[in-house]
C-alpha cells in the first residue's frame, strides 16, 4: 500500500511538474503576444499617424503646384494679351502720321515689352518653383504608399495576434485549473501517505516490540532451562555423593563387622 502510494505521489508530482512547465510556456506566449498586440497596436496608430502628417503636407505641396499652375496659366493669357497688344503697338507705329501718334505708340510699345518680359520672367520663376516640387510629390506619394502598406500589413496581423492572445490566455486559464488540480491531488496523496506511512511505523514498532518480548521470552525460558538443568546436575552430583557416602559407610561397617567376627573365639565342640 506504501509502495503504491509512493508510485502515486512520485506520478503526480512528475504530472504537477509538467502542467506547470506548460503553464510556464503558455504564460510566456500570453505576455509575447499579449505585448507584441499592444506593440503592433502603437506602431499601427503611429503609422497612421503619420500618414495623417504626409497626408496634410502632400495636399499642402498639392496646393501649391495647382496654385502655380493656375497662375503660370494666366500668367500666358496676360502674355498672350500683351503680345498682342505690342502687336497692335507696332502696327499703330508703322502706321503713325504725327509725331504725337508715334510717341503714343512707343510708349505703349515700350509698356508691351515690359510687362512681356516680367510675365516671361515670372512665368520661368512659377516654371521652376513648380518643376521642384515634382520631387517632394513623388517623394510624399512614396512615403504615402509605404505607410499605407504597413497600415494594411499591420492591420492583417492584428486579428491573428488578437486569436493567439485569446487563444493563449484560454489556455493559461485551463493550465492553471489543472496545476491547481495536481496540487491538490499531490496533497491528498502526500496526507494518505502519511498516514499509511505512520500506521505502516506503528505496525512495524509493534512487531518489533512483539518480537523483542518473544525474544525476551526465549531468553528467560532458555534461562530457566539452564537453570533447572544446572539445578539436576546439582542434585545428581549430590544424590551420586550422597550414594558414594553411603557406599562408603557401608563398605565400613562390613569391614569393621567383619573385623569383629574375626575377634570372638570359636567354641569348642564336644
Amino acid at each position: 500500500m506504501v509502495q503504491k502510494l509512493r508510485q502515486q505521489k512520485l506520478d503526480a508530482t512528475k504530472q504537477r511538474r509538467k502542467t506547470q512547465r506548460e503553464l510556464e510556456k503558455v504564460s510566456s506566449l500570453n505576455r509575447k503576444s499579449s505585448s507584441g498586440l499592444i506593440s503592433l497596436q502603437r506602431r499601427l496608430e503611429d503609422t497612421r499617424e503619420n500618414l495623417v502628417d504626409i497626408n496634410a503636407e502632400f495636399n499642402q505641396i498639392v496646393a501649391r503646384k495647382e496654385s502655380l499652375e493656375r497662375l503660370i496659366r494666366a500668367a500666358h493669357e496676360r502674355l498672350k494679351q500683351e503680345t498682342e497688344s505690342k502687336e497692335q503697338a507696332e502696327i499703330d507705329l508703322g502706321n503713325a502720321e504725327t509725331d504725337e501718334e508715334k510717341q503714343a505708340a512707343t510708349e505703349l510699345l515700350n509698356q508691351a515689352n515690359e510687362k512681356i518680359q516680367d510675365l516671361r520672367s515670372e512665368i520661368k520663376q512659377r516654371e521652376s518653383a513648380l518643376q521642384k516640387l515634382a520631387p517632394e510629390i513623388e517623394a510624399h506619394k512614396k512615403s504615402k504608399s509605404k505607410a499605407s502598406q504597413q497600415i494594411h500589413k499591420q492591420t492583417q496581423a492584428k486579428p491573428a495576434l488578437v486569436g493567439l492572445v485569446k487563444k493563449s490566455g484560454m489556455a493559461k486559464e485551463s493550465l492553471k485549473r489543472k496545476v491547481s488540480a495536481a496540487e491538490k491531488r499531490e496533497a491528498s496523496i502526500n496526507r494518505t501517505l502519511k498516514k499509511a506511512s505512520e500506521r505502516l511505523e506503528e505496525v512495524v514498532a509493534k512487531k518489533r516490540r512483539q518480537a523483542a518480548k518473544k525474544a525476551a521470552q526465549k531468553r528467560a525460558a532458555r534461562k530457566r532451562s539452564l537453570a533447572l538443568k544446572k539445578a539436576a546436575r546439582k542434585r545428581m552430583l549430590t544424590l551420586k555423593r550422597k550414594t558414594k557416602k553411603s557406599k562408603i559407610k557401608k563398605r565400613s561397617k562390613s569391614k569393621e563387622a567383619a573385623k569383629k567376627h574375626k575377634r570372638k573365639p570359636k567354641k569348642s565342640r564336644r
